[in-house]
């Protein structure tokens, strides 16, 4: 195992205790060539520099493109410029309120309604939703639920997280070798083919046919496979985590119940925001310093961070920063949104954040619902990822 990932690892074990330490005695901590950030302010100015410090996924996004890049793996760019505004027509913000929250809420149900007594809410609900949420919103069915599911999964993992067994890396390289023609087949078929959906395929194909640059059937299909991979795994996870947390707190669980039987999703999103802070879905995110760099100039805990370091942004740990949230290991739901990192901060901040902040707490919310509901077995997981997570309901 690399030093990186040695690194992720020990901060995942060991999270509060760590941090705590780290925070309160060496907050930019730098072993050979990595360097762990872990207070707020930090964690924010290295996200907050992206010409400084560079994401360092480009390789193994060409890797999973057959050769190109897409959005989530490039530097501050025209072309990112060109990618993202491109995706920011496809995907618009007020298709949330029209058409995502109405979608989710259905497909939640939907979820549910087979089942009585017993659930997985990994296997039922949380990978579900995702995934027939891309096939009726994006236009991606997948050659089914389970392998479009599959493929994402492998490779968020691949991508994203440092130091996996040999076996997930030439699984995630095997599963992106039939990604790409899948999407490749799936474009040319709706091409030929026009119909009247309005979907994100749609879009895309109607953006392209306007002349607009960066479209080709390949960019489209690079973007497409950066948001599937960002859109199902994550979110299922996430509501996984959400569960998770709750049914190991009952005083909360009620709590939150009420007001997922009260429809209020406000509330939700916050109960959703504060569950992740304690239960994570990772301790940060890596960058690379493209310069040499002073970060936190001007403080005691200033470091000189080398051109060519490693770094991992500890958003987790930013999050139990007392010096920013005030009584930072209270579970409190009156916490401004800005205190909140899950999903990222700055320039690569997660393109899906307005969906995601409406679909967690959707997914959370139908399962909240259930009465008496109980743990009935422990979470499953299969690297990162949980696979299970079996609970009993009823009146």
């Amino acid at each position: 195992m690399s030093l990186k990932s040695n690194l992720q690892a020990l901060a995942e074990k060991h999270l509060p205790f760590a941090f705590c330490l780290l925070r309160t005695f060496k907050p930019i901590l730098t072993i050979q060539q990595f360097t762990l950030v872990t207070r707020f302010t930090d964690v924010q100015e290295v996200l907050s520099r992206p010409d400084v410090f560079g994401v360092t996924y480009a390789e193994k996004m060409g890797i999973v493109t057959g050769g190109s890049n897409f959005f989530l793996g490039m530097d501050n760019t025209t072309t990112y410029t060109r990618d993202v505004s491109n995706m920011r027509i496809i995907i618009r913000r007020e298709d949330i309120d029209a058409i995502i929250v109405p979608m989710v809420t259905r497909l939640a149900q939907e979820a549910i309604a087979p089942h009585s007594g017993t659930l997985d809410v990994v296997k039922h609900v949380c990978g579900a939703v995702p995934a027939r949420f891309v096939k009726e919103y994006m236009g991606i069915p997948g050659p089914s639920e389970a392998e479009i599911i599959d493929w994402t999964t492998y490779l968020f993992q691949y991508l994203f997280f440092p130091g996996n067994p040999k076996e997930v890396d030439d699984t995630a390289i095997a599963y992106a070798a039939k990604l790409r023609p899948y999407l490749d087949g799936l474009i040319a078929v709706r091409k030929a083919q026009p119909d009247s959906k309005d979907d994100i395929i749609a879009r895309c194909l109607a953006l392209q046919r306007s002349g607009a640059p960066g479209m080709t059937d390949v960019d489209i299909r690079n973007n497409l496979i950066g948001i599937i991979i960002g859109a199902i795994p994550t979110t299922s996870k996430a509501a996984a985590l959400v569960i998770d947390y709750l049914l190991d707190h009952p005083e909360l669980l009620a709590a939150a119940q009420i007001s997922a039987r009260q429809n209020d999703i406000a509330a939700i999103r916050q109960y959703v925001l504060e569950a992740l802070r304690f239960n994570t879905f990772g301790a940060g995110v890596f960058r690379v310093a493209n310069a040499d760099y002073i970060l936190a100039s001007g403080a005691c805990r200033a470091r000189k961070i080398k051109k060519g370091t490693q770094v991992l942004a500890l958003t987790q740990s930013a999050m139990l920063d007392g010096r920013q949230l005030s009584s930072p290991k209270e579970f409190r739901l009156d916490r401004p949104l800005y205190h909140y990192m899950h999903f990222g901060y700055g320039m690569h901040t997660c393109f899906g954040q307005y969906i995601n902040l409406a679909q967690i707490p959707l997914i959370v919310s139908a399962i909240l619902k259930l009465p008496n509901l109980k743990r009935s077995g422990k979470t499953q997981y299969r690297g990162p990822f949980p696979t299970s997570l079996p609970v009993e309901f009823g009146s």
